[in-house]
């Protein structure tokens, strides 16, 4: 089986497995549908010039609070998140994004795909990039020991009350043991 073949057979497996998770806010015809969109543009998943790609999101906490980048070029208050790269899993790309985002590490092994969403990202003429979407895996993750090094971003360590709407129902995962 190609490289290609296995990275699509992968990514498909985790959405079936996301669709019979218990998450209250996972919907079948949401995966349905991006399940659909990744079959369609299955060639340029990991090409950033593509119309559509993946990106992959980190939700990590600290005791009652999840961190946060403010984003330089939307302007958001947003999860640690990115583009993933051609060769890599979004998994990977969530634990990438997060070291290099935030200057923490996280425990690779205690990633879990909670959530997928399709997210518009309008045009960047500083990174000369046409309006595009992006199919964002969102893992939680536990925070690792250890020393921090230099973020890339200003990073907010946000409780449920200070948190983007879109974001609040992951704080649920506090109460769930997640």
């Amino acid at each position: 089986m190609a490289p290609s073949e296995i990275f699509l057979n992968v990514i498909l497996s985790e959405l079936t497995r996301l669709n019979h998770s218990n998450f209250p806010w996972i919907r079948t015809n949401k995966i349905t549908e991006l399940k659909r969109l990744i079959q369609l543009n299955k060639t340029g998943l990991r090409n950033r010039r593509s119309p559509l790609h993946l990106s992959a999101s980190a939700v990590v906490f600290l005791r009652q609070s999840i961190f946060f980048i403010r984003h330089p070029y939307l302007k958001a208050t947003l999860l640690p998140a990115g583009h993933v790269e051609p060769g890599e899993m979004p998994l990977a790309c969530a634990v990438r994004e997060f070291r290099e985002e935030t200057g923490y590490q996280v425990q690779d092994q205690s990633g879990q795909l909670i959530d997928i969403n399709l997210i518009s990202i309008p045009a960047n003429p500083i990174k000369d990039e046409a309006a595009h979407q992006h199919i964002d895996f969102r893992f939680t993750f536990r925070l690792a020991s250890g020393s921090k090094s230099d973020a890339e971003l200003p990073v907010p360590l946000l409780t449920l009350s200070q948190a983007p709407a879109e974001f609040t129902k992951y704080f649920s995962l506090i109460t769930a043991g997640g």
